[in-house]
Formats: C-alpha cells, structure tokens, sequence
C-alpha cells in the first residue's frame, strides 16, 4: 500500500508490532522517505522523519529480535528437557492415545497395534489404508485415512514409548529427495530421545521393524504401479537372466515377461504359474515340520534383553560426547570418532532387533489353528507375496516353441529354490 501511494501514514501500537528484524525496517524506512509516509507508534516514541528518530527505531527492532531469538531459546531448551525426560510437549493427539498423551485410547490403541502387525508381516501402507477405509475407522482429526497418515503411525517411535525429536534433512531449496531420481518432498524422521512416560502399544523391534522396512530405499526406487496387483509380478525372476518379471497381456491373457530387450527371455501365461507356485507353497506349509520355519525366524539365541541395553548405554554416551566436546574435554576429532563409532554399532544392533522380533509373515498361515488353505485365502495379497518371498526364490524357464500340446502345466518349466 505504501509503494502504491494508497496511504498517507502508518500508524502501529508499538515499534515490535510494526518489524523484528533490522533489516525490514530499513526497508520500511527507505519506502516511507521515497513515498513520503509519515510513521508513528501509539506511544509516540518512533518519528522517522528524523535521524534520532530512525536510531531509536533501530535500537527498538534491535531490541525486539532479540527478544525473539531469547523466546525460541527458552521454548527450545524447554523441549529438549521436556524430550530428556520423556515427556510429551504438547500438540495433536496422536491415533490411539488421549488428548494428554500420557494413556491409551481403548478403541485406537488395538487398531494401532494391528496396523504395525500387518506392516511387518508384508502389508502395504495402501492396502491398510483402503481396509481402514472400508471398515471407518478415521483419523484423530475425523478425516479418511491416506497412505501418508498410516505412514506417520508406523515411522513414529511414541507407539514403542521412545520419546522421539523430529528431523528433517533439506536440500539447499528446503526439501528432501523420497527416493534416489525421484521428486523432491519435505518428510519427517524422528531421532530417539531416551524412554518415554507413556505406556508402548508395540515393542521396540515391531517399531524398528516398520521403520527399517520404511526407510528401505527400495521400496521407492523399484516399486511400480503393477508391482502390487499380481501375486508373483516383481517377485519371480526370469531363469536365464535373473531378472524380476513383469506383468504383461496379450491374446492368450495376462502374462509375466521378462524385461529384457525386445526379444524377451520369458514370455508366460500368469495364472497357470501362479496356481502352480500356490499349490506348492500350501503343500509345504502342511507338512508337519512347517512350525519350525516360524521358530527358525523368531530370534532363537539372540539376548534382545541385552542389545537393548546396550543401544540405551550408546545413545547416552552419544550425549556425553557432545557435552565433553563442548567443555574442551574432547577435540573435535576424537569426538568425531567417537561419535562415529557409536553410531555405527547402534545401526548394527538396530538391524539384529529388528530382524531377531520381525513378526513372521509365516506365522500368518502356520499355526494359527486352521488349515492352511483357509488361512492363505485369508491373508492379504502382500501378505501372501511375502510368505512366497520369504520360503522360495520363483524362477521362471522359457516355454518351449511353438504351441503347447496340451492344457496341462509343465513343472519341469519352473524352478522353486527353498530358502
């Protein structure tokens, strides 16, 4: 409105309601002499008109950002004491727990749970979504779930009682990369602070589970719009090059082919395949000694009681260091390798936890008191493709040329290498 020449004076309550920074103000000041504006505070201690006058503006916006960058520095030392300790600091509801974030919600805390148990046994974030959807279930703020809110559930530590601190790594335009030549986006991580006062609605693996699974750069780097829609596309390997197959059509109907080049190694009929692989896999799961491939998985031998610990000692000698680099205890390269080191073997037990508690997408079908048929048809598709990826590798041979003389499947036309 100034520099329009809409208004003859500017009239504010007091000189921190007008600017904070120093830098503003001499804007202000040039774009008031240029266009003749008079400026005035309710107090009458601000004329621009005069040089003293523009000092004392100077000393006022001085004196302002300095009570701002104060206010953050209180607001900021207060949450890290407040995260120290534990504590929530306020903010929206998270799913699952009450308004004061100290108790369990009854209806969301076993909706909670369940989405961190269908997430580790190979469900996608889309498919919770739509069967949250479907079964209305809403968000703390009354909205439809998207994939990106099941998201913020499972990559948050407050569900495993670990007090979290947000993080953001930004690029030089104030974003993140989600995926290595994708586009840019600003996400959240979360840092773990120390325990937390609230009660857990999973176990620290599940948790770190999840998150591992998320942060897996994969998962955007190879995932394609077919990749999710067909039990074995993405998931079965071309036998001469190794190559995951596709999903493709033609006249004989859906197809997986391999990518390679025009005149593709694999070119076969899906559904035959896949009927195949299923009946194999349910066969397998029937045998008697299909328990123990769940007990082979469950983390047999490892002291998760101890990793446990240790990650909790590591995380506190982290804060150590900085505070002996900050007191000239420690010179910045000895804190560096120190730092370094820590680092590195927290990433080492964090991979045993959450590979040693990793709910086992077997235990899906395997002894749950049904046949294992009926508990197959059960499962979701991701659960079902992880069951597969999980006992076998799927490898796909060349058909024969030529017309098939008969409607029956060849086994000897598919390789299934047990894991």
């Amino acid at each position: 409105m100034i520099e329009v020449g809409e208004v003859d004076a500017v009239v504010v309550w007091h000189a921190d309601r007008l600017v904070r920074r120093l830098v503003d103000l001499e804007r202000v000041i040039e774009l008031c002499e240029r266009n003749c504006v008079k400026l005035a505070t309710v107090s009458g201690d601000l004329d621009l008109s005069t040089d003293a006058g523009r000092l004392n503006a100077r000393i006022l916006a001085a004196v302002a950002r300095n009570e701002v960058e104060r206010k953050s520095a209180r607001q900021r030392a207060a949450f890290e004491q407040a995260a120290a300790a534990g504590k929530p600091t306020g903010g929206r509801r998270a799913f699952g727990y009450t308004a004061d974030h100290l108790h369990l919600e009854p209806t969301e805390a076993p909706i909670a749970a369940e989405m961190f148990q269908r997430f580790a046994a190979g469900e996608s974030l889309g498919e919770i979504m739509r069967d949250l959807n479907k079964r209305e279930i809403l968000t703390p703020r009354g909205f439809k779930w998207t994939t990106g809110t099941v998201k913020t559930v499972l990559k948050n530590p407050r569900y495993a009682a670990l007090r979290g601190v947000r993080r953001v790594k930004l690029d030089a335009r104030g974003r993140t990369s989600s995926a290595e030549g994708g586009h840019l986006q600003r996400e959240h991580w979360y840092s773990v602070a120390g325990r937390a006062v609230w009660p857990a609605i999973v176990d620290e693996a599940t948790w770190r589970a999840c998150e591992r699974r998320l942060r897996d750069p994969a998962r955007a780097k190879y995932y394609t719009g077919s990749t999710q829609q067909y039990l074995l596309s993405g998931l079965a390997v071309c036998g001469v090059c190794g190559r995951k197959l596709k999903s493709g059509t033609n006249q004989g109907g859906r197809t997986l082919k391999c990518p390679e080049g025009p005149g593709r190694h694999v070119v076969r009929r899906a559904v035959r395949i896949e009927e195949f692989v299923v009946a194999v896999i349910l066969e397998r799961l029937r045998r008697p000694d299909a328990i123990e491939l769940v007990q082979l998985r469950s983390g047999q031998g490892v002291d998760l009681r101890r990793l446990r610990e240790e990650a909790e000692g590591l995380r506190k000698n982290l804060g150590e260091y900085a505070e002996d680099a900050g007191a000239g205890r420690l010179t910045r390269q000895e804190y560096f390798v120190l730092r370094e080191a820590a680092h590195v073997r927290l990433a080492g037990i964090d991979e045993q936890l959450a590979n040693a508690s990793r709910k086992d997408v077997i235990a899906a079908v395997v002894g749950t008191g049904r046949d294992p048929i009926e508990a197959w048809e059960a499962c979701s598709l991701s659960a079902k493709r992880a069951v597969i990826d999980t006992l076998c590798t799927v490898r796909v041979m060349p058909a024969r040329p030529g017309r098939p003389k008969s409607d029956l499947f060849n086994p000897a036309s598919l390789r299934i290498e047990w894991k």
